[in-house]
């Protein structure tokens, strides 16, 4: 049974290797709006020449149907990860806090500016930078 999870993770190991070749080295044409492989990739299962981007109607290359395909859905589920589920480190970080943690607590927003007044080229001009600086300098001066 272990043997078989290592053959597994060593497997997956080249296959992730191929499949970041693979993306590297296909072809994109414009007219078509598609991408193609330009070489044959066992492991994946793709030929030279085959689609695997287009922008209509195409059910994209999955990695984790690939490797299911190789190992099994049981022990891909094993050796790779769903991320939206979390890893291992995601797990640790619930269920087993460091002693001695403390939260920080976070400050609040500081002094807001008056934004009252129209703000031209979304406030990125000279007046209004300026009008916000002073702004700034008075609540300042205030809090002192």
């Amino acid at each position: 049974m272990e043997e078989t999870w290592r053959q597994a993770k060593e497997l997956r190991r080249w296959l992730k290797i191929e499949w970041a070749d693979l993306w590297k080295s296909k072809q994109d044409d414009e007219i078509r709006a598609e991408g193609f492989s330009l070489k044959d990739y066992s492991l994946l299962f793709v030929d030279r020449g085959e689609i695997v981007h287009a922008t209509r109607d195409y059910k994209p290359l999955s990695f984790r149907e690939i490797l299911e395909k190789h190992v099994g859905s049981e022990d891909a589920s094993r050796v790779d990860l769903d991320p939206r589920v979390g890893g291992w480190r995601k797990f640790a970080r619930q269920n087993f806090p460091v002693k001695g943690e403390k939260k920080v607590k976070r400050k609040g927003p500081g002094i807001k500016h008056d934004l009252g007044q129209h703000q031209r080229k979304g406030g990125r001009g000279f007046r209004n930078m300026n009008r916000i600086l002073r702004k700034k300098r008075y609540n300042e001066y205030l809090e002192r």
